[in-house]
């Protein structure tokens, strides 16, 4: 769980059991609370999340990785979004949304900020144009629209970010973070443990960029099958690998 959490914890397990001592129904905001706080909560692997949660962060979150998964028995699904976004999802597989004060959703969150796919063809002119001029030969992977912005993935491998009226903002990277990027680190920086492990691993793999944040230190990498995200901790020891 991340530290935003920790931070609003005590007002969720109040506003929780002052909801729970009035027997009402339960509400949306309500059932995220509970996912939240429950004691039962186990970790699951991305791979072990239900298909369509599966398939709505890939066509929606494409731009980032899923840093932490949770089930919460009889309740659903946390997931903790390395751009420190954090997303609910009921055991129906439904996406929730948080509507009251103090968010669990993290810190950059903002209301009806959930995203949705987009079909090429209903891109702006705008942004074809700049795709073709920028990066020719370049398919279309993904698209996804959130807060007002494309989000576009193409074959560089590059994710683009365009305002609503198809002008081009900047490229992004999928292991930044919503408060800011991560702190730089060069490769001849990284600890010793972590250029061993991708020699050992992913030694056919292109180095594009690494960050600290929080004592870790996310590696982002590139091959021929599309990227990989590997997770150290600061003293270069892997916590887990996404993709």
């Amino acid at each position: 769980m991340k530290k935003f959490h920790w931070i609003v914890f005590a007002g969720f397990a109040l506003l929780l059991s002052a909801c729970n001592k009035e027997e009402e129904p339960a509400t949306e905001d309500m059932l995220i609370l509970e996912i939240a706080a429950a004691p039962g909560r186990t970790a699951l692997e991305p791979a072990g999340l239900p298909q369509p949660i599966q398939s709505f962060v890939q066509d929606v979150y494409f731009d980032t990785y899923i840093e932490t998964a949770f089930l919460a028995p009889s309740k659903g699904y946390e997931l903790n979004m390395g751009s420190g976004d954090n997303l609910f999802f009921d055991r129906s597989n439904n996406l929730l949304e948080f509507r009251g004060p103090q968010s669990p959703h993290g810190p950059c969150y903002r209301p009806g900020a959930y995203g949705s796919p987009v079909r090429v063809e209903r891109l702006p002119d705008a942004v074809i144009r700049y795709i073709t001029a920028n990066y020719p030969d370049n398919e279309i992977r993904r698209v996804s629209t959130r807060s007002g912005h494309f989000i576009v993935a193409v074959d560089a491998p590059a994710l683009l970010l365009f305002d609503e009226q198809g002008a081009f903002v900047e490229e992004l990277s999928p292991i930044r973070y919503c408060q800011g990027a991560c702190r730089p680190v060069r490769q001849d920086q990284l600890p010793a443990g972590i250029p061993a492990y991708i020699r050992a691993n992913y030694n056919d793999s292109t180095f594009r960029q690494a960050c600290a944040r929080s004592g870790r230190i996310a590696v982002w990498l590139t091959n021929a099958e599309g990227r990989i995200i590997l997770v150290f901790d600061r003293e270069g020891n892997l916590l887990f690998v996404r993709e």
